[in-house]
């Protein structure tokens, strides 16, 4: 669902720019491949001006190849009686096989983002199998819990979130993740003289 609605945005414009052209390439899986057939006709019968192509595969070494940009936002979700460890050991091995697909085909300045939780380990084991791409062209998507932390602090001071600047998140998307207020500023002010 994630990767539907990011796809129409990116070939809008809404996210390289109105004047961008854009090829997009869809890694699947074998039991994913129908559904992304039907993405990508979706796309092509909608004729967006900057789409160029769009072509889907399911082996990362096609797909990933002279990548610019990999949104890497599948990842296995945790489910009832899962384990943590083994929930890691699923979504690692997708994402090691994936820096090494990128590090094998993609451009040498490929950007990766990484939006699969737990998102921050999940970008560190990519990049760690991607040796040849520069670390920090590596992102992990932490803004659902940083926009967590805005708001909870924007509504603890009684103002509107825009006025809420310089919040970090360290850690996954878990009970061991700490937001960090210590540089955060509420209308300029560190949030200390404010809450």
């Amino acid at each position: 669902m994630i990767a539907n609605h990011l796809l129409f945005k990116l070939v809008s414009g809404e996210v390289f720019g109105p004047d961008q052209p854009i090829a997009l390439k869809l890694l699947g899986s074998k039991r994913s491949i129908q559904a992304l057939e039907g993405v990508a006709m979706e796309l092509e019968d909608s004729l967006f001006p900057l789409l160029r192509e769009v072509s889907i595969g399911i082996d990362p070494y096609e797909v990933f190849q002279d990548a610019e940009w990999a949104l890497l936002i599948g990842a296995k979700p945790r489910g009832p009686g899962m384990e943590r460890a083994d929930l890691l050991d699923i979504n690692g091995q997708i994402y090691a096989a994936q820096g090494r697909a990128l590090n094998a085909v993609a451009s040498r300045n490929v950007k990766v983002i990484v939006v699969g939780n737990p998102c921050n380990t999940n970008a560190l084991i990519c990049l760690k199998n991607a040796p040849n791409i520069p670390a920090k062209n590596f992102h992990a998507l932490t803004r659902l819990d940083e926009n967590r932390a805005k708001c909870q602090l924007a509504l603890k001071a009684g103002v509107f979130y825009d006025k809420v600047s310089n919040v970090t998140i360290w850690g996954n998307h878990s009970t061991t993740q700490v937001p960090d207020f210590l540089n955060a500023r509420i209308d300029g002010l560190p949030v200390k003289e404010v809450v």
